[in-house]
């Protein structure tokens, strides 16, 4: 078994995101994010989304994510190549919003995978990206998100 620590941390988590009450059961909200097998955060993100009428977003958001961090790759003999391409999808609000314009920048591509090799994208990744997408979306279906 994990250690107890870890069970607390785990424990004061489900907590914090609403999905345990103060008894520590389930709550309606703690069921619905059961449903989606993915780390309780994303789960909550994708299930809030609604209330925001951004579930387009972060279900994408959530999918580029869910499918590995090596999406960019800088080849040492074209580092500055690379390194010029990627600033082209930085987004001032973070992370989030750069790996969403990646994606959105790719389905514009039609899913080319000369346009990942032009952007020094890995073309597995995204491709891995879209099936995460398209299963999560189907999950989002059954719980009626």
């Amino acid at each position: 078994p994990p250690p107890a620590e870890t069970l607390v941390r785990a424990l004061e988590l489900l907590y914090a995101l609403g999905s345990l009450n103060d008894r520590g059961e389930l709550t309606k909200l703690g069921r619905r994010m059961a449903e989606l097998p993915l780390d309780p955060m994303l789960s909550k993100m994708l299930i809030q989304s609604e209330t925001y009428e951004c579930s387009e977003e972060c279900l994408t958001i959530c999918a580029m994510l869910s499918a590995g961090n090596a999406i960019f790759y800088r080849p040492k003999d074209k580092a500055v190549h690379a390194d010029n391409a990627h600033k082209n999808f930085w987004k001032p609000g973070g992370d989030h919003l750069t790996l969403l314009n990646v994606y959105n920048q790719w389905v514009e591509s039609n899913y080319s995978v000369e346009w990942c090799y032009q952007n020094f994208l890995q073309a597995r990744t995204m491709k891995r990206a879209r099936d995460v997408r398209e299963q999560i979306e189907g999950m989002m279906d059954r719980v009626e998100v």
